[in-house]
């Protein structure tokens, strides 16, 4: 009969076996997402890997690593006294056991309660609960405010300069609260860094972010200039200017005199300065950005994703050459583009999916593959900066046209044999070209969102809505209805809307008069469903002559209905309408509250006391940012108006220019 430790020894073996017959079916697979897909019920279609299991196996202790421009597989040893799989998006095993490296020992881990997985921490962040404690609202933390929250009851902590509420987190922690608490009511960078440096925590603690960590240090800008055995050097003139610091005085105790110093000496220096650290986006947005990737595969998908910044508001071109060569445009930057060339391991499916997360500045493209099988390598891609590029025009016929208003069209563009796809970012256009007898006309359209069109519209096309102008050329030729317009050169994305300006603000209103509704839509839909610094209050105030010129109206008033934080107002100037006696005006109140639904129809035009309201803070409709777009005479009228305002903020308007 064998012995216990004979038995533990065969088990041993067979573990180790069974890693490296994990570690020979694929580099970096994913497992992370298989697990997370297993937690919520659902399953992969098997494929042709004899039940091996992807990526990161029971109790293998190196970490694998893809290298960037080869797709090569290389491993790494985990440091000593450190486990390298230590990762919070990798979930307990299903019996409440943690999982074991092949030398017996325990992975680091914490058994975690029923109820505390990974999906149940992510299930817990989209329920609505306020995992901050400051309302969603998010609020700069000085390194004192920081410190003063470090009990399990009351936990922040800062990592790379952004601070996040841990309370709600410690139960969820694999490694344990104790672990977590290490961190509590400090700067926890260094220890993140030295365990957990490749977790995405970003995404992990979105739902716990309360603000940017707010540094202040103390200098002595009169002592090193004064005194001429100072070893610090005096500072330059600028340096208060360049790094757009603010300087306060504060007294200090005088110093002990020394025998050197003479009775004439002064023995009360001129008070230091604190030098407080701006919490302003300018500096971060002065830092270029690179973008990083990375990539991840079940047994019939493949994602490549690319971190760019958070709000970085990224543009994106996917151009399939065939099922084996891919090429991806970032755009970030004005006239900068970030281009990859990818020849993929194995043929996949067109087109792609594409997920972006505006918040965190993730992208996602996720392909499904033509032989459903895990890959060792993503294949291999080369990367290439472009400045001043030109601006790039690709080939779009009308593929739908659906009449909106008398005057008015939704189309649906389609890309020349259908191998592009294109992603605006926020409050950007597009350029659309033809050439109309002879002559080539150009004007510029924001494409809408798919939902605020009334047909299926294909991830490849582009949703636009057009007014027909009885002197605009090339509106008619693109809303006629027979023969649809084609041969159409759409340019890539541009324009100069800074997301990253409403990052502060949770109370907005949007000034759209006509066609301007457009860049409003897609500003609209990310604001509602925007998570750090939940939004308060968003007025949509929408000026049309009549009441069939208005757009999306049905959408628009069944968001008002669904979200209580939206308020339409429509402003119709062609258009008497009849003044309400005070029992209608009574039982349309009541009807109001008792359907939330928070939109109305007036007669009138853009005026002083609209703009008042907007700009007062006792109003209801107070907004801390605003936006408008529309026809030019209506935008000058309107930052006319702005100006007047005593309280308001030139920095906190934006013009969409029409």
């Amino acid at each position: 009969m064998m012995s216990l430790c004979g038995w533990l020894k065969t088990f041993k073996r067979k573990g180790k076996n069974a890693v490296g017959a994990d570690e020979d079916a694929g580099g970096r697979t994913g497992c992370d997402v298989d697990e997370m897909r297993e937690e919520a019920g659902e399953a992969d279609e098997p494929g042709p890997t004899n039940g091996k299991r992807s990526g990161g196996g029971w109790g293998r202790k190196i970490k694998n690593v893809t290298k960037l421009v080869t797709g090569e597989r290389r491993e790494e040893a985990a440091p000593k006294g450190k486990d390298a799989n230590l990762d919070e998006n990798e979930p307990a095993g299903d019996d409440g056991t943690v999982e074991c490296d092949d030398e017996g020992n325990p992975r680091n881990k914490t058994a975690l309660k029923p109820g505390h997985s990974l999906m149940d921490w992510i299930r817990l962040g989209n329920s609505g609960t306020d995992l901050t404690g400051t309302g969603g609202r998010i609020v700069p933390v000085s390194h004192a405010e920081l410190a003063k929250h470090d009990r399990a009851e009351d936990a922040w902590m800062a990592i790379r300069g952004k601070v996040y509420n841990v309370t709600r987190y410690m139960n969820f922690h694999p490694g344990g609260a104790d672990e977590l608490m290490r961190g509590a009511g400090k700067d926890a960078t260094r220890l993140f860094e030295e365990v957990h440096a490749w977790v995405n925590y970003e995404s992990l603690l979105a739902k716990c972010y309360i603000g940017p960590l707010r540094n202040t240090i103390t200098i002595n800008l009169a002592d090193s200039s004064t005194n001429p055995n100072s070893k610090l050097p005096p500072p330059p003139p600028s340096f208060a200017q360049a790094s757009k610091l603010s300087v306060t005085a504060t007294p200090t105790s005088p110093p002990t005199p020394t025998k050197d110093t003479t009775d004439t000496a002064s023995t009360t220096p001129p008070p230091p300065s604190i030098v407080s650290s701006a919490s302003d986006d300018s500096l971060k947005l002065s830092i270029p950005i690179v973008p990083r990737f990375d990539w991840i595969q079940k047994t019939a998908e493949l994602t490549l994703i690319f971190y760019t910044r958070s709000l970085a508001n990224p543009g994106v071109m996917v151009e399939c050459v065939d099922h084996l060569e891919v090429t991806v445009n970032i755009l970030l930057e004005s006239s900068v583009q970030h281009r990859y060339r990818f020849h993929l391991a194995n043929n996949v499916r067109w087109p792609c999916t594409v997920r972006t997360s505006l918040e965190s500045g993730k992208i996602e493209l996720m392909f499904n593959k033509l032989c459903p099988a895990l890959w060792t390598s993503y294949g291999q891609m080369t990367y290439e900066r472009r400045e001043n590029c030109e601006l790039q025009l690709h080939e779009y016929d009308v593929a739908t046209r659906v009449e909106i208003t008398h005057d008015s069209c939704a189309l649906l563009l389609r890309p020349k044999n259908n191998s592009l796809l294109q992603v605006t970012p926020v409050g950007h256009h597009v350029s659309v070209s033809a050439s109309i007898d002879g002559e080539y006309v150009s004007r510029s359209y924001t494409p809408v969102p798919a939902s605020c069109v009334s047909t299926d519209c294909p991830g490849t096309f582009i949703p636009l809505l057009v007014k027909s102008y009885q002197d605009g050329c090339l509106s008619k030729h693109l809303t006629r209805p027979v023969p649809l317009g084609t041969s159409l050169q759409v340019s890539q994305p541009s324009g100069n809307f800074a997301l990253s300006k409403l990052r502060h603000h949770n109370r907005f209103a949007l000034l759209a008069a006509g066609s301007g509704l457009t860049p409003m839509l897609a500003l609209l839909h990310y604001l509602l469903e925007r998570n750090s610094n939940r939004i308060e209050h968003i007025c949509l105030l929408y000026f049309n002559k009549t009441e069939a010129d208005i757009w999306c109206r049905e959408m628009l008033e069944n968001l008002c209905k669904k979200d209580k934080r939206f308020t339409l107002k429509h402003y119709l100037s062609e258009v008497e309408l009849p003044e309400p006696t005070a029992p209608a005006a009574a039982a349309a109140a009541a009807a109001t509250d008792s359907e939330g639904n928070r939109s109305t129809l007036v007669h009138g035009r853009v005026t002083p006391d609209i703009i008042r309201q907007l700009t007062t803070k006792d109003s209801p409709l107070y907004a801390s940012y605003c936006c408008l777009c529309g026809p030019k005479p209506f935008n000058e009228l309107c930052q006319q108006y702005f100006q007047q305002m005593p309280d308001h903020n030139p920095k906190h308007l934006h013009c969409f220019q029409g």
